[in-house]
């Protein structure tokens, strides 16, 4: 029926399963408990919302992890070869792989200036877009000789006038910055491990990885609050806890050029002004648990709360 359709643009000419699924299953899961609560809304469930909010009590929202034997710094397939190892216990081999990046990517080399990495795809959701906004208020230089001298990696794949802007970046900007169009994981690994600050800007993430693969190597993210994003990165204060702060990255609220200034400022002020802040910050970070293991155990609560819970909808009988 016409009203009981999601939106006007929905003709009644497809049949949507992820709607059907939510409708009947009897738990509605979600990669992150933040975008559980997101899901709720008028701009996080894409016309959905009424459907989403009529499972409300039944949804849960459980963070990914990541498989800890692949992302590991003291075993990495792809720095091994060069002699790279370290961990939270001794993370002094973060440096080497910084200069190993460095080299690698014909960037000058020098371990006081901050590496700024961004990987994702090359989209507006991903926030390159911000990226590019701020650009030129990250490499010039300003009074507190904060920014300027940075170094910018750029790794992805997409639209085509985002690719051109992270060419154009290097072009423009030899030994200062990268802009790697295209995807190996080879190099993901080895930005990961060799970045100081990776930047995710998402104006919309479910879960997310790569923040959670940069905490296992002690690169500090900088991302925007939302979805598993705002759950995976703790708020750093400098003032909450020990004398050294607490917190493993920065959040900004909005999605826009201020918020990401707010961010990264104040990530490359620590760099450069609090640096036993920011050591204490990397152990923090590499210290964070996100394997499987929390979350399967999360998983499997729910099935055994499932079955012992009726169905939220009793299917119909087979015919003979």
């Amino acid at each position: 029926p016409e009203e009981e359709r999601a939106h006007a643009l929905d003709k009644g000419e497809c049949i949507k399963l992820l709607k059907g699924g939510i409708e009947m299953c009897d738990r509605v899961v979600t990669v992150a408990p933040s975008y559980a609560e997101e899901i709720m809304t008028l701009e996080g469930a894409w016309g959905m919302e009424e459907v989403t909010r009529r499972r409300f009590e039944h949804t849960i929202g459980i963070l990914n992890g990541i498989d800890v034997n692949e992302w590991d710094p003291s075993n990495d397939a792809f720095l091994l070869p060069k002699g790279i190892s370290y961990s939270w216990k001794d993370a002094s081999g973060k440096a080497k792989a910084k200069e190993a990046l460095q080299r690698e990517l014909g960037l000058q080399v020098d371990s006081h200036v901050p590496i700024v990495a961004f990987i994702g795809r090359l989209a507006p959701q991903k926030g390159v877009d911000l990226i590019e906004e701020i650009f030129p208020w990250l490499i010039e230089h300003d009074p507190k000789g904060v920014t300027g001298q940075v170094q910018l990696v750029m790794m992805g794949s997409g639209e085509e006038r985002y690719a051109n802007f992270l060419r154009r970046a290097e072009a423009e900007n030899k030994g200062k910055v990268v802009g790697y169009v295209g995807f190996t994981s080879e190099m993901e690994h080895k930005i990961i491990a060799g970045a100081d600050i990776l930047l995710m800007p998402s104006r919309y993430e479910p879960c997310g990885l790569p923040q959670l693969y940069a905490q296992r190597y002690g690169t500090i993210p900088v991302v925007h609050a939302a979805g598993g994003l705002k759950d995976s990165v703790q708020q750093y204060n400098p003032f909450q806890d020990t004398d050294t702060g607490f917190g493993t990255g920065w959040k900004f609220d909005q999605a826009d050029a201020d918020g990401l200034k707010f961010g990264l400022w104040n990530a490359l002020n620590t760099f450069r002004n609090y640096k036993d802040s920011w050591e204490k910050m990397i152990v923090r970070c590499m210290k964070q648990d996100f394997s499987w293991e929390q979350s399967a155990q999360k998983y499997v609560d729910i099935f055994k709360a499932c079955k012992a819970s009726p169905p939220f909808i009793n299917p119909w009988a087979f015919e003979n």
